[in-house]
């Protein structure tokens, strides 16, 4: 009993420790629209972040697409091979619901009209559905589902890990 009061007494005293003499958290990001100050925060020189700040945004420029393409490309897999819709589960937040394919792969959708993901998931617990087309719509891919009797279209909003 003795060593397990030792040994709450040393945590407590490390947790103290660590919180005494971590040090302040830098709670300030610098937007790329901002000029660099004269020092950043990694140590750079001026003519240094300008330049980082610079890349960024050709980047930003150049892949700011790329989250639509990279589920353009998974789509295409799924649609090519017939994969079934196996299961429609809560989204991470309100409005957001996840749709997971046989093949392991899952999407973030948010419905089109109300009712629409609801609609989708009783029709899921019910009969086998599928990814008829998609298209691309602004910054979310318009899926469209279908089963025997019925179709409903819903906005990807991006890929989610399957559970």
């Amino acid at each position: 009993m003795t060593w397990l009061v030792a040994l709450s007494a040393v945590g407590a005293l490390m947790a103290v420790t660590v919180v005494i003499c971590r040090p302040p958290r830098r709670t300030s990001t610098m937007p790329f629209d901002e000029t660099a100050p004269e020092q950043s925060h990694l140590g750079l020189a001026d003519s240094d972040a300008r330049e980082l700040i610079d890349l960024g945004r050709r980047v930003e420029q150049e892949f700011g697409l790329v989250p639509v393409q990279i589920l353009l490309n998974r789509l295409g897999n799924v649609t090519r091979r017939h994969v079934p819709l196996r299961a429609i589960r809560p989204g991470p937040s309100k409005g957001l619901a996840r749709i997971c394919f046989a093949d392991g792969t899952t999407l973030q959708v948010r419905g089109r009209h109300v009712g629409d993901l609801g609609q989708l998931a009783v029709t899921a617990l019910t009969q086998k559905g599928w990814l008829s087309d998609y298209r691309p719509e602004q910054s979310h891919v318009v899926l469209d589902l279908d089963w025997h009797r019925g179709h409903v279209s819903v906005l990807a909003v991006g890929l989610d890990q399957a559970d």
